[in-house]
């Protein structure tokens, strides 16, 4: 991970000179400081460098951001890149590969500007690269070989699984119902499909990816990168793909689970210890519900499941949906079709986003490739927006809003910047600003980051009304309000089904089943535990979204199955199980907190948040109202007291081996 490729001669080498000229100062020493091991550097360079930092914000905003800083002395500069490229050049291993906690804490001080808030600092430590091992448990004992773990699924999720069971030396099985590896990155091949989360920070810490091409990567990028990982640990040997899960079922009596699947056509029964659904929560298409669809003559075609042998070039396309993928899909085929009319049943918020379709700068590359520890400083200057407080964001300031009828300080600061945003693009067209202005708190929907929708909705032959597609008939659609959109083609931006896995037939303890204990609503504890349903771990299950993104969360959640794992090897445990009170406990304080938040307080919002039962009651379930800082250390170490467990027949727990005196 921390290698560099030989600095070579001629062309190369002039490029990784220009990248270390232009390389930020204090960026640099921190690369030599690891590269040299000479600590006495950070002490050399403080009073020259403090203050005149490089605040670079993550969430939401311009990844490049920064304040008006001093600029650093250039003799000063000049000696610590020269220093840089000599010891770059000497292509010899670094000497202070792994940091110690104090060094970090200074290192990361004079690079930010600040000391990271002490419940981040070994989250930020982690979640930059700084360490690739982050156990807790000293195991004892070694996995056993009979010890069998099945991962449904082999996108984000099931890859971050597999290798870290791997590197814990449990055998596992990863089962995979498409024929390659990337989740929902493979099947989402709309038009403008992107990570809307920055490519510095939405990879794996373990593995983190410099030679990204784009600050917000499309699709087959990001595929390509899931693809080098699943090689390079080896994991695809250990995939069957084309394996269709259909359900599982526990077997009280021997403790474990049998999971049937289809593979060819053919009924699998596939038999592990431990069960791990890595399948995430977006699942199948959600289709609207729509009078005579079947009657329109022309193409249907969902972002979730794109037709790609439909030409769109010069037709007449109605567009339903502005969320993220509306917008993406939008921007991506105004210039291709003849007219463009685009449905929007609710504004949203969109956030200022330069570096859209912005790519990485070939010496900012060059440098991330080239020299060792640059990618996991740069990704720690991305991650530091979130390593802080942010008091009003999503929760409640009753204070604040009893003084100025406002959410929260940070909340009302980004709603303030996005109708600022609307307005500048639109400054004569206050009817065009109305219908694009939301009346609710920023995060009661998912906020959106501009990849060109507002200069999008200017062009001649786009449009946007406000409605509900209600029906259709041969050539058009007719929205709620009784407009007809005449149209050749129908495109669906409506979002997914989120099933939590009740679209499985998974059977626990008495045979109860998934879908009947998530009447009316699922739930979880800590994020993927569901009491009555032993050895079997739900990632990315209900309370475990919406406060980072899907590499932070699944990287903390993988941390957790793995103690848990080794738990049950040290103690030779055949099954745990949560307790119903232990699981209580969490919901209740977590549905307390919700209550307070702007996903629940979310005046007119609708959307994907909010779970609907059969009770025709809707329940926030996806979220989870705590900083991510504090799930972190929540999920270092199963709390044993929350579980109940069964220990294998005359078997004990491992004891600490003696260590008696050796002579001569």
């Amino acid at each position: 991970m921390h290698g560099v490729k030989p600095a070579g001669t001629g062309a190369d080498g002039d490029m990784l000179d220009v990248a270390i000229d232009a390389l930020d100062p204090i960026l640099a020493l921190m690369a030599l400081i690891q590269i040299s091991g000479d600590r006495t550097l950070l002490h050399r360079y403080w009073d020259a460098l403090d203050g005149r930092q490089e605040s670079v914000v993550e969430a939401f905003r311009d990844i490049d951001a920064h304040d008006a800083r001093a600029p650093v002395d250039p003799a000063i500069a000049r000696d610590i890149r020269d220093a840089l490229r000599v010891a770059v050049r000497s292509a010899r291993p670094a000497v202070m590969p792994q940091l110690d906690m104090p060094m970090f804490r200074r290192m990361s001080r004079l690079l930010l500007g600040r000391d990271l808030p002490e419940m981040s600092m070994a989250v930020a430590f982690q979640h930059a690269g700084f360490t690739t091992d982050t156990r807790v448990r000293a195991a004892k004992q070694v996995p056993p070989a009979d010890f069998k773990v099945i991962v449904v699924g082999a996108g984000m999720m099931g890859i971050n699984a597999a290798v870290k069971l791997q590197q814990a030396g449990f055998d596992y099985t990863v089962l995979e119902a498409l024929d390659k590896v990337g989740g929902n990155w493979l099947t989402n091949t709309y038009p403008g499909a992107a990570v809307d989360t920055p490519s510095r920070v939405y990879s794996f810490s373990f593995e983190p990816n410099a030679s990204w091409t784009q600050f917000y990567p499309r699709g087959p990028e990001f595929l390509s990168y899931l693809d080098r990982v699943t090689d390079k640990y080896g994991l695809r040997d250990r995939i069957r793909f084309g394996t269709w899960v259909e359900g599982a079922e526990w077997d009280e009596a021997r403790k474990i689970w049998t999971v049937k699947a289809v593979r060819d056509g053919k009924p699998e029964t596939h038999e592990c210890h431990v069960l791990i659904m890595a399948v995430g929560p977006n699942n199948n298409p959600n289709y609207p519900a729509v009078k005579n669809l079947d009657r329109f003559k022309g193409p249907v075609i969902h972002s979730a499941v794109w037709d790609h042998s439909v030409d769109l070039s010069g037709k007449k396309v109605v567009l339903v949906g502005t969320g993220c993928s509306g917008v993406q899909v939008a921007t991506a085929i105004a210039d291709r079709v003849s007219e463009l009319v685009i449905v929007q049943r609710q504004p949203e918020h969109i956030i200022p986003n330069p570096q859209a379709h912005a790519p990485v700068a070939e010496l900012e590359r060059i440098a991330m490739e080239r020299i060792p520890f640059v990618v996991n400083w740069k990704r720690l200057q991305s991650l530091e927006s979130q390593m802080g407080d942010m008091h009003g964001m999503v929760l409640k300031d009753e204070e604040h809003a009893a003084k100025t009828g406002g959410f929260g300080p940070i909340n009302d600061g980004m709603r303030m910047m996005c109708d600022h945003y609307v307005r500048s693009h639109f400054p004569d067209d206050p009817a065009m600003v109305e219908l694009l202005t939301p009346n609710f708190p920023v995060f009661a929907k998912r906020p959106i980051l501009d990849c060109g929708f507002y200069d999008t909705l200017k062009k001649p032959n786009v449009s946007i009304v406000r409605g509900e597609l209600v029906e259709a008939d041969e050539q058009a659609v007719i929205l709620s309000d009784g407009t007809r959109v005449e149209c050749d083609v129908l495109l669906l931006s409506t979002g997914y089904e989120l099933h939590f896995g009740r679209q499985f037939d998974i059977r626990g303890t008495g045979g109860k089943s998934l879908k009947d204990a998530f009447d009316p609503h699922p739930f979880s504890y800590e994020g993927m535990l569901i009491n009555g349903f032993p050895n079997f771990v739900f990632m990315g299950a209900p309370y475990s979204y919406l406060v980072a993104n899907h590499a932070v969360v699944s990287e903390q959640q993988v941390h957790y199955i793995v103690e848990l794992l080794q738990w049950m090897v040290d103690d030779q445990l055949s099954a745990f199980d949560v307790t119903p009170e232990a699981t209580r406990a969490f919901v209740d304080d977590v549905d307390t907190n919700l209550a307070n938040s702007a996903w629940v307080q979310c005046g007119s919002a609708h959307g994907y948040y909010r779970d609907k039962g059969a009770d025709g009651q809707k329940k926030v379930i996806l979220a989870i109202p705590r900083h991510n800082s504090r799930i972190w250390h929540d999920l270092r170490a199963p709390r044993q007291a929350d579980f109940t467990v069964i220990r294998r027949d005359g078997a004990a727990p491992a004891a600490d081996r003696p260590m008696p005196m050796l002579t001569i």
